[in-house]
């Protein structure tokens, strides 16, 4: 499958409920940063999934991850976190434009 040309909501779609490792494999390196964190609500993901992304440059993304509960990697943020990072919202229906929380 080529996720290039999928548009953003497939991506999401795809990011929270496949079940197919290769898939997740391939999400894991998309650009968007929504489609990274989305993959955290995946209950088919893997530790070493979960690892990658807790070392990813996008703090929205690492800092979800490190507490994710098959995460083991140790990893300090800077206080204090921002209501972005910390955000719990499904990235499917995230629109940081009009973040109620800003």
């Amino acid at each position: 499958m080529n996720i290039r040309h999928l548009s953003i909501a497939e991506k999401l779609e795809l990011a929270i409920e496949t079940t197919e490792q290769a898939l997740l494999e391939m999400l894991l390196l998309s650009p968007e940063m929504l489609v990274r964190r989305a993959l955290l609500r995946n209950q088919n993901i893997t530790s070493n999934i979960v690892n990658k992304l807790a070392r990813d440059v996008t703090e929205n993304v690492s800092f979800m991850a490190v507490k994710h509960n098959k995460c083991t990697i140790v990893r300090k943020f800077t206080e204090p976190v921002s209501k972005c990072v910390k955000c719990k919202l499904d990235e499917r229906d995230l629109s940081c434009e009009k973040c109620p929380y800003k």
